[in-house]
């Protein structure tokens, strides 16, 4: 019996030629449903792809599951004020919310209480909050100018960074852990070493606000989102900036999202739209995903094939991005679709199940074993 490994490999390898379904760069929209009583804020897919949690102005947290399309449980309640920013652990047994009443509260997912008391060493709106790749520690990006990283597990403080005079909008960490990238409200972006807080170099990079920013999963790139209508892409090692911007939306972005397999970008904007890029050529993929409001957050499910965002009215759209990817990326010189080149891209990053999920999704297979 073949290992799983040797078989996503020859699923990859055996794909055969056939006519591919008919394809379309249209949208296709799953299901609204309404989550909260005011703005979703932030949201984001846990690791297993089966529940999405949410954040929002009405002060409160949900978890709803997308297989069932039904929340799970009552509203996480703690906040004082609206819930801006919130992230999963790698493990998804915990959660990290923050907000405008300077606090971030660690949550236990199955109790859903709060692990320890809000932790309040933040001085104003606390506007991003995310988990490191190992689950230990957790970064805060504030208004007070200011990154602090913590133990996730105690909440002691271990490290205060200095914004340089300016809100800090959002953080994020490198894949391996070792470096913190923040944006803020003068355009920049720091990158960090998180071992000893030592400052690595700064961006000078949009001409408004950063309101995303986020690693490729290689680390070798960070992309930025801003409220000047432009998404950029930077090297890693010395921030340079790599190609042109990304542009098309018509309002300030609020949120970017990049898939696992590092082939895409989702940018939601007050535009009413949430949009697809590519991350090779910095072009638009497909037609816009078209809302009723303003979208303030966006996300994508690990496996890359469904689309989460969040709009002002209180709503979670769910769509399918399968067919639009497909059909953008069409078929290859050696006649594979775009779901067997993301099969060996995640077959190289040792995503084994993923990789041959993706296999699967081939026209005609054959696997010799």
């Amino acid at each position: 019996m073949l290992g799983l490994r040797d078989v996503a490999k020859k699923v990859y390898l055996t794909a055969r030629r056939r006519q591919p379904p008919a394809q379309t760069t249209q949208p296709e929209l799953i299901e609204t449903v309404r989550a909260h009583t005011s703005s979703v804020e932030a949201l984001a897919f846990f690791k297993d792809g089966r529940r999405i949690v949410t954040a929002s102005m009405d002060k409160t947290l949900r978890i709803w599951d997308v297989e069932k399309r039904a929340f799970i449980g009552w509203p996480f309640k703690g906040h004082r004020d609206i819930v801006m920013s919130v992230t999963v652990s790698p493990d998804d047994r915990r959660i990290a919310s923050s907000g405008e009443d300077n606090t971030i509260i660690i949550w236990d997912v199955e109790s859903k209480q709060m692990v320890f008391k809000p932790l309040v060493e933040h001085t104003r709106r606390v506007s991003s909050v995310c988990f490191s790749p190992d689950g230990e520690r957790l970064a805060s990006g504030s208004w007070d100018d200011r990154v602090i990283i913590r133990d996730a597990e105690t909440g002691a403080v271990l490290s205060t960074l200095k914004g340089q005079g300016s809100h800090v909008l959002c953080v994020a960490f490198s894949p391996d852990g070792l470096k913190l990238a923040c944006g803020g409200s003068r355009g920049n972006i720091w990158v960090w070493c998180t071992d000893n807080a030592e400052l690595l170099f700064k961006i000078d990079a949009h001409g408004d606000w950063v309101n995303s920013v986020v690693w490729s999963p290689d680390g070798q790139q960070l992309v930025s989102a801003s409220d000047d209508k432009t998404i950029k892409f930077w090297d890693s090692s010395n921030g340079f900036q790599i190609g042109l911007p990304c542009t098309g939306h018509t309002g300030i972005i609020y949120s970017l999202a990049i898939s696992s397999d590092d082939s895409f970008i989702a940018t939601a904007s007050h535009d009413t739209t949430v949009r697809l890029w590519s991350t090779k050529s910095h072009l638009q993929i497909g037609q816009a995903f078209k809302h009723t409001t303003y979208v303030d957050c966006v996300t994508i499910s690990p496996s890359g094939e469904l689309l989460a965002s969040g709009d002002c009215d209180g709503n979670i759209w769910l769509w399918s991005i399968e067919n639009i990817l497909s059909a953008t990326f069409g078929l290859d010189s050696l006649h594979h679709s775009y779901f067997a080149h993301r099969s060996k891209r995640k077959l190289g990053r040792q995503l084994y199940v993923e990789a041959l999920s993706d296999a699967n999704k081939v026209r005609t297979i054959s696997i010799f074993v």
